[in-house]
């Protein structure tokens, strides 16, 4: 079945979702490459430590924006959250307008921007389960997800790339905010079909912050999507900041080529993606979730082996593959186990997990650029990616096969 196919067998309400997501998010997409570390890196002529400062505040920021965003999500549901964000992508827009001049502009553009992206990611991680509750369902719906996503990864930076060739990055931000905007058409029928106060886990309702933390605590699984999550994205971190130098000064490519490379992550994504959704529902487990997270880590090898773009492409291809798998997997497994009244916390939680383990090698990317290199950095980087999977396979070995027994009674129950 093709990818249009199964955007027309998805229910009205899946498909208006789908589209609210690709809305909101491609614009994001070229906002991040093209103008703000684009700008950082090619017009101001950005270091490292200007980089990785950036792609710091971004990540800090984007932090807030989960929880501020899961707490919006519970409180008031999926109609008025996803208002919010686009007013937030908007607002971030037009300070670009005025503070893109400078590293010091573009430094406060992250921080706002990096809000915005974090109550925006919260539609990805959460709507489909005010949809519904069935797990078939929903690993249909977050591999359609994940799919348009990552087809914005392919089509953002393409338009950001195409916009900087007839007219400044700042354009790419009203792009972003043209779209952003284009998502209330859609967004406009989106009503959920599930609402919390009729599923178990209404203890978690009085919305404070603290219990998305507590809903994770309070399930195994949850604790380990958190734990594995953490583990592997504290590899991938060095990447971010480090990534437009790679392009610059190893594979010796100009502005441009950080959309096409970019692009060629999305395509594998996207394949990634479609295959998930045509797998048994017996692979929506933990330890397909761990092949898929060394999977990854091999493609950031070969994306950062060489000093070659075809090579590098090839890689960018790869690791775009497996994260096509893992986004909606970890999505879906989320969904499955935390309760819907608590679940934009959780979710809030979960990306708080991934970003702060992102966050935490920003500090070593600049110093370890300058005693190893660049390229040497991102080799290690991409190692740790590959070998944490592995390791969490042996440690967790025991509640990974627990984890996978409880998914298969809950798809027996659905």
């Amino acid at each position: 079945m093709s990818l249009v196919e199964k955007l027309r067998s998805l229910s009205p309400m899946a498909r208006r979702l789908v589209i609210m997501r690709f809305c909101g998010h491609v614009g994001m997409l070229a906002c991040y490459f093209i103008g703000i570390l684009g700008t950082l890196t090619y017009s101001l002529g950005g270091t490292a430590l200007s980089t990785t400062f950036s792609v710091g505040l971004i990540n800090l920021a984007t932090v807030i924006g989960n929880f501020v965003g899961g707490a919006m999500l519970d409180s008031l549901g999926p109609r008025r959250h996803f208002l919010i964000s686009v007013v937030a992508t908007c607002v971030s827009a037009a300070l670009f307008q005025v503070l893109a001049d400078t590293v010091e502009g573009i430094l406060i553009c992250s921080a706002v921007f990096g809000l915005a992206w974090g109550i925006e990611d919260i539609v990805a991680r959460s709507y489909a389960a005010y949809i519904t509750d069935d797990a078939d369902e929903l690993s249909c719906i977050n591999p359609m997800l994940s799919a348009v996503t990552n087809l914005t990864v392919v089509v953002g930076p393409l338009v950001g790339s195409a916009i900087t060739s007839v007219s400044s990055t700042r354009m790419v931000f009203v792009f972003g905010a043209v779209m952003a905007l284009a998502g209330l058409v859609p967004a406009a029928g989106f009503h959920p079909l599930r609402q919390p106060a009729e599923e178990e886990g209404a203890e978690y309702s009085d919305n404070s912050l603290s219990a998305g933390f507590l809903a994770v605590a309070a399930k195994p699984t949850l604790r380990m999507l958190l734990a594995v999550g953490f583990l592997t994205y504290f590899g991938y971190g060095a990447f971010d900041p480090l990534e437009s130098l790679f392009y610059r000064d190893v594979l010796h490519v100009g502005v441009e080529w950080m959309g096409w490379l970019s692009s060629a992550a999305g395509i594998g994504a996207i394949a990634g993606s479609v295959i998930l959704m045509r797998l048994p529902a017996r692979f929506t487990n933990m330890r397909f979730l761990l092949v898929a997270l060394f999977s990854m880590g091999l493609g950031c090898l070969v994306y950062v082996g060489t000093p070659f773009v075809v090579v590098a492409m090839a890689g960018q291809m790869l690791l775009g593959f497996s994260f096509g798998v893992i986004g909606p997997l970890q999505s879906t497994l989320v969904q499955m186990h935390a309760p819907l009244s608590a679940l934009g916390r959780v979710s809030a939680v979960m990306g708080f997990g991934y970003s702060v383990a992102g966050v935490v090698p920003l500090f070593m990317a600049p110093w370890l650029a300058r005693v190893l290199g660049v390229q040497q950095t991102l080799v290690l980087a991409s190692s740790l990616v590959a070998l944490f999977p592995l390791v969490c396979m042996v440690i967790f070995r025991r509640r990974i096969a627990d984890s996978v027994e409880e998914e298969r009674e809950l798809e027996d129950a659905a």
